[in-house]
């Protein structure tokens, strides 16, 4: 109870009436202590709609849930109350930045979504959703956030009976007052926001500390800046700590990004902005979108290089080694990215108004800088899935380890981001590119500026479709090693000449170009689920059994099983197949091998057989006609891509 009130700032909650005291256990009667003007139900906080109709009530309940809860839910919430009285034009504006707020996948005060709105947003740009449909998302959005605001005012009532709530006094005082035609209650409620709005001294307080017995908080009376108290013995600035993600030297950089970009609008000066034509404020509305955007890239890129891979490092979590290979050329691509984004601040020097900007595009994402930097983003790129998959296992193993994510994880510069969702920024900021400079290009009258831009623009696609492919191979790759893994070849055995060309297959040394289900049939009466894997010389078909994937030979009869004749292999060389459509006119596509019988590949009575249709008619394969010896796949030069043309099609569906 010696303890003055102001302490709580240091923490971030100010407890300002002096009345409102913590009461300990030894007080005698302490329910009767309690202000007797503070009535939980007889005050504005008794639902929700009251408390907006109030303004500095609904600031003190603003910042006591910024203080104790994540306020995501209360922000969207009152967000959304915004959109009850605009027009069509700007509910479309509003919305935009409503979803960009509260809805994206990135947005920093994400919340819960309800399933048919996340569904419909997946499939749609929400800037290309009617209005109807926008102002329903937004209601929808709005009742899923309802029940964490009712917690979290219930909770309020419950703390302020206990005097535990920030601004205690001036929301009294706000309550008690007595309008008149000289004070009116607006103005009183306006003087009171003021002085709640005005700065409160911080000093950061790290929020990790070693435990030990003789550990001992001891509270000083000395104050320190404006009555902020302090640990006895500790001076702002000085670390209680040893070395946790919390007290890394920050980079230069990092805080200069911590920062917001300026706006250009509110740089720009008025007479200027006055004489841009509505194309023209277009334009340099999508160049401020590109420069805000790399800005924010570069800090999550920092961020990722400062909170977790030097630490990780310095704390002997993981080996250079280990870090090379989950955050490959982590180091240059934080270096490329900040470069364009100093070229762009440059291009903002003068009344922040971009004349020219097709250059400096075509400096970064063309010619050899541009293959630079394709190089090292494929590397990283392709690098993220099997990263992201070394950390969770790492982090089920080693609890010092995954101590350490989760602190990292827990600083406000990650912006309530997993590592697992920042580590795919540098991939989604490639998809961006083209689709800004197209923008700009649109918008751009000068020809030989339009040019640049979207040659720069073209650059970018190039960039993507390059990375995009890397991603693949690199992931067919992780799964062939798992098929490799799990891959049991004792079912060739009643095949000796099967079994001694095949005991030791790799299928990691191999280019899978498609894998998924599809049914085998063995006879009229037999056939068989099996996993397909094409590659680039074989087609592999797969049974599973528990965890394993068998290799098994399959033959029409049991005696040809014995007598080990007419075997149908589970391998077949693509040199030694071609297909052919069933004369019958049913729903599948045969495949005929060196073997004597031929192996059926069932494609779905309800699939698309035109797409099967328009694949064969390109090699003149006829119905009910076997392919001439001049069509076997041995004598067509891109079998390979015919293969996988017509496999896309049977790995797409389901086999029946």
């Amino acid at each position: 109870r010696d303890i003055d009130s102001s302490f709580g700032g240091a923490f971030g909650a100010q407890w300002s009436n002096p009345a409102m005291s913590i009461i300990g256990a030894e007080d005698e009667d302490f329910e009767n202590d309690l202000d007797p003007t503070v009535d939980d139900h007889s005050s504005h906080f008794t639902s929700i709609e009251l408390v907006k109709s109030r303004p500095t009530h609904l600031l003190v309940f603003l910042q006591h849930v910024i203080l104790q809860f994540d306020c995501s839910s209360l922000l969207c919430y009152l967000h959304a109350d915004l959109f009850k009285n605009l027009s069509t034009k700007e509910t479309k504006k509003q919305f935009v930045e409503f979803y960009n707020s509260f809805l994206d996948k990135g947005a920093i005060l994400r919340v819960q979504i309800p399933h048919n709105v996340s569904f419909e947003l997946d499939r749609t740009r929400p800037d290309l959703l009617s209005e109807e449909q926008q102002r329903k998302f937004v209601q929808d959005v709005q009742l899923a956030q309802a029940p964490e605001v009712l917690r979290q005012l219930e909770d309020f009532r419950q703390k302020r009976m206990m005097g535990m709530t920030p601004n205690a006094a001036e929301l009294l005082e706000v309550e008690s007052h007595y309008p008149t035609d000289r004070i009116p209650m607006e103005m009183k409620e306006k003087a009171v926001i003021l002085f709640i709005l005005s700065p409160i001294p911080f000093i950061p307080i790290p929020l990790y500390l070693p435990l030990s017995s003789s550990s001992v908080f001891l509270l000083s009376s000395i104050s320190v800046d404006e009555g902020v108290l302090l640990p006895e013995g500790v001076l702002p600035g000085l670390s209680l700590s040893g070395p946790t993600p919390q007290q890394e030297e920050q980079d230069p950089r990092l805080l200069e990004l911590e920062q917001d970009p300026p706006n250009w609008r509110e740089h720009t000066p008025p007479d200027t902005l006055k004489d841009l034509s509505k194309k023209e404020t277009k334009r340099q509305e999508v160049i401020n979108e590109l420069f805000a955007t790399e800005h924010a890239h570069v800090r999550m890129l920092s961020v990722l290089q400062t909170v977790f891979w030097k630490p990780l490092e310095r704390e002997e979590l993981m080996t250079a080694t280990e870090l090379a290979t989950i955050f490959p050329s982590l180091d240059e691509i934080i270096d490329m990215h900040y470069a364009f984004y100093e070229h762009l601040k440059k291009l903002r020097q003068h009344n922040f108004i971009v004349k020219a900007i097709g250059t400096t595009l075509l400096n970064r994402f063309g010619g050899t800088e541009g293959e630079w930097f394709q190089k090292l983003t494929s590397r990283f790129c392709s690098h993220q899935t099997w990263a992201l998959e070394q950390l969770k296992m790492r982090q089920k193993k080693d609890p010092r380890f995954n101590s350490f994510i989760l602190e990292a994880e827990s600083r406000p510069q990650c912006r309530r981001l997993q590592l697992k969702d920042i580590i795919p920024t540098e991939m989604q900021r490639l998809t961006k590119y083209p689709l800004l400079l197209e923008n700009i290009a649109k918008c751009t009258e000068d020809t030989l500026e339009k040019e640049s831009i979207q040659q720069s623009a073209e650059c970018c696609r190039k960039i993507l479709n390059h990375v995009n492919e890397e991603v693949k191979q690199m992931e067919n790759l992780l799964t062939l090693k798992d098929y490799q893994r799990r891959l049991d070849t004792s079912g060739l055995k009643p095949s000796n000449e099967l079994y001694l060309e095949y005991k030791y297959l790799d299928l990691a040394q191999r280019r899978m170009i498609y894998e998924g289900p599809l049914t085998w049939r063995v006879t009229k009466e037999k056939t068989l689920e099996v996993q397909c894997v094409l590659l680039g010389d074989l087609l592999v078909l797969l049974q599973k059994q528990d965890d394993k994937m068998v290799l098994k030979c399959q033959s029409k009869s049991n005696i040809a099983v014995q007598e080990g004749k007419q075997m149908l292999s589970p391998i077949i060389k693509l040199d030694s197949a071609f297909l052919r459509e069933v004369a019958t006119g049913e729903t599948r596509t045969s495949l005929n091998t060196s073997f004597e019988c031929t192996d059926h590949i069932t494609v779905p009575k309800d699939s698309n057989i035109s797409k099967v249709h328009r694949y064969m008619d390109t090699r003149s394969v006829k119905n009910s006609v076997k392919a001439p010896s001049s069509y076997r796949l041995s004598m067509i030069a891109d079998k390979e891509q015919y293969l996988a043309s017509c496999f896309a099609f049977f790995l797409c569906s389901p086999a029946i």
